[in-house]
């Protein structure tokens, strides 16, 4: 779905608005489809970049280490984070906030 801008309707709110405290919130998430040879040599307290990856009318919210796709993020709300990247333009890291086995912990937030 688009607007007649190419703007992403599929990604707003109800209403079509994003709240700029909605931009501001943090979430605690496990990175989903880890990839072992990138996270691997990662620790806590390690960021990585947060971004959307989009292919056709689908998005994904990813976790990138030095330019290297490192898993994904699904949590409540994380279609919320997609919307402020994407129509506010703000910018996330995700902060590994524990590892356990091949289960890596991230606080995601707002830079």
């Amino acid at each position: 779905m688009s607007g007649s801008r190419g703007d992403r309707d599929d990604l707003k709110q109800p209403g079509g608005t994003i709240s700029a405290n909605s931009c501001r919130q943090s979430y605690e998430a496990p990175i989903n489809s880890p990839k072992a040879s990138v996270l691997g040599t990662l620790k806590i307290d390690d960021v990585l970049e947060v971004v959307v990856h989009t292919v056709g009318s689908s998005s994904a919210l990813v976790v990138m280490s030095n330019g290297q796709l490192a898993g994904a993020l699904t949590f409540v709300n994380y279609q919320q984070v997609i919307n402020c990247i994407v129509e506010q333009g703000i910018t996330y890291t995700a902060k590994i906030t524990s590892i356990q086995g091949g289960i890596y912990m991230v606080r995601v937030s707002p830079t």
